[in-house]
């Protein structure tokens, strides 16, 4: 994508914030205010500049935490996946698409409560369940948001993997005598590693989403807390803050990939 189309959509998107941020008081009459010193959360007055960057930071700590966590995750349990019998591969992903289901709510209280049985038992505290005035915690909000990439990435690269195996030369590379697991890890995981990045988009809304609802379960005061503020300044600056820069990642990521993968077709071994 040239510079000037880049820069053209990146426009575009900063026309749309502004749009939706004033978009409550169009419709709906919302009190909302436009200050650019404070914000007000949870009855207290913050000072916008430079605190802002503390709560971006936080959130995003967050945020990549569970993201790497869950594709670690993730590859660990398709590796050892992989390794299993058909009818076994079948029964743990019809598990994990089982456990999918299952809402954040209730695994975030699931691990609450198991946390104070265990300092109740031990004396042993774990993690803070919830954020108490201005703490911070962290192990519990990255378990909880990282469940949906492990799960999601699992059940993609699992299935990658599988059609991966079944392709041409993969064929010819048994034919030529390597063996099947540096088959997979030198080839087939590479070329499943290209694919999932496609994927990624749809995973970075999903836990984006999820990540304000375990910002507000856990009483966090994040970047998409504040979002909520009657101030429309907070709103658009805190959106642009997420979206210019993993705009950027994107598109450094796709340019990178298409030279990575130019015209690779179906894989090479």
């Amino acid at each position: 994508m040239s510079l000037g189309v880049y820069f053209k959509r990146l426009k575009s998107i900063i026309i749309g914030i502004i749009f939706i941020g004033f978009l409550p008081s169009l419709l709906y009459g919302f009190d909302q205010t436009i200050n650019l010193q404070s914000y007000t959360f949870n009855g207290k007055t913050y000072d916008l500049f430079p605190g802002i960057f503390d709560k971006y930071t936080y959130s995003m700590t967050i945020f990549f935490g569970a993201l790497i966590l869950g594709w670690v995750f993730a590859i660990l349990f398709t590796f050892c996946t992989t390794l299993l019998p058909h009818f076994l591969k079948r029964m743990v992903y019809g598990l994990l698409t089982l456990f999918e289901s299952i809402p954040d709510l209730f695994i975030v209280l699931s691990l609450q409560l198991l946390i104070v049985y265990i300092y109740q038992k031990t004396g042993w505290l774990i993690s803070n369940v919830t954020v108490v005035y201005d703490d911070k915690i962290y192990l519990l909000p990255i378990l909880v948001l990282s469940v949906l990439p492990t799960i999601q990435l699992f059940k993609i690269t699992f299935l990658l993997l599988e059609e991966e195996k079944n392709k041409a030369y993969v064929k010819v590379a048994k034919s030529m005598g390597l063996g099947d697991y540096y088959i997979l890890f030198r080839h087939v995981f590479r070329n499943v590693l290209f694919n999932l990045f496609l994927y990624f988009k749809t995973i970075f809304v999903f836990m984006l989403s999820n990540l304000f609802i375990m910002e507000y379960v856990f009483n966090i005061h994040g970047l998409m807390r504040i979002m909520l503020s009657t101030n429309i300044f907070v709103f658009i600056i805190s959106t642009i803050m997420i979206t210019i820069p993993f705009l950027l990642l994107f598109e450094a990521a796709q340019a990178l990939l298409d030279r990575a993968t130019g015209d690779r077709g179906e894989g090479h071994v």
